[in-house]
């Protein structure tokens, strides 16, 4: 893998590699994260969506959940977070393909709801009006004040002598659907272990698959977090009666690699 970008000429192909990203690249980046989370139970709660998406189908709540996601990158950017992309360009075409991307937001570097300016600037009305205050209240009471707790939790159990705000903490990794199988968020993930070995890092897996992928990856004591009961189905859809079973999330920790940091 290269990490390097040398001049090619534009019909020779460029390889997969990492770079930071930049704002130029935030609008293809919403479009990647919107292809690959279509389906994920964790936005269709946020979302209250009442049916699986498609996106050249239901153009409104597709468009509303993009926006989440510029939001997202938008608010990791300004709090000083760090954005990186996995990039080629394929034979014959002058132009970057974005194939993946990870939002890590640096120790002691987060995102609150108290930060009106930021969040206002990252385009939170924008969110609110596609989402409305059920979304709001799911995003920031049930979900984030959910994690905080259980994550807290595991560092007291570990026993660890810092806490999850001292962590790199993996806001939202994805790959573009077609890309899927190729390993590149193990790429990223990777690289920013390499970034900062001696850290900690924290993230929450929003699906099975994704937990399983981030455990081979190192991360450990994998927690969960209940969703929606009595509102949503297991893929986050709303729904009522006896299939409103809720969804599960993963709190899941990195321990970093200097001795002590945060007992097994």
């Amino acid at each position: 893998m290269s990490t390097t970008n040398a001049a090619h000429a534009p019909e020779d192909p460029e390889e997969p590699h990492i770079r930071l990203s930049t704002p130029a690249d935030f609008d293809e980046l919403a479009d990647v994260a919107l292809r690959a989370f279509i389906e994920d139970p964790v936005m269709n709660y946020f979302g209250s969506v009442k049916k699986m998406l498609e996106i050249d189908v239901d153009v409104k709540a597709s468009a509303a959940r993009r926006q989440f996601y510029v939001f997202l990158l938008k608010a990791c950017f300004f709090i000083g977070g760090r954005i990186t992309i996995l990039v080629d360009r394929p034979a014959g075409s002058t132009k970057e393909r974005l194939l993946a991307g990870a939002l890590w937001l640096p120790p002691h570097k987060r995102l609150a709801a108290w930060m009106i300016p930021t969040m206002v600037k990252s385009g939170v009305i924008s969110v609110l009006k596609g989402w409305g205050l059920t979304g709001f209240v799911r995003i920031v009471f049930h979900y984030q004040e959910s994690v905080e707790h259980t994550m807290h939790k595991i560092f007291e159990s570990k026993g660890a002598k810092t806490s999850p705000d001292n962590s790199w903490y993996l806001q939202l990794a994805f790959t573009d659907p077609p890309h899927h199988g190729k390993g590149f968020m193990s790429l990223l993930v990777r690289e920013a272990f390499a970034h900062s070995p001696k850290d900690t890092y924290t993230l929450e897996a929003t699906t099975a698959k994704s937990r399983d992928q981030y455990a081979h990856l190192g991360f450990e004591n994998a927690t969960t977090i209940p969703l929606g009961k009595g509102k949503v189905d297991n893929r986050g859809v709303s729904v009522s009666g006896n299939m409103a079973t809720g969804i599960e999330c993963w709190a899941m920790v990195k321990v970093c690699s200097h001795f002590g940091c945060m007992p097994r």
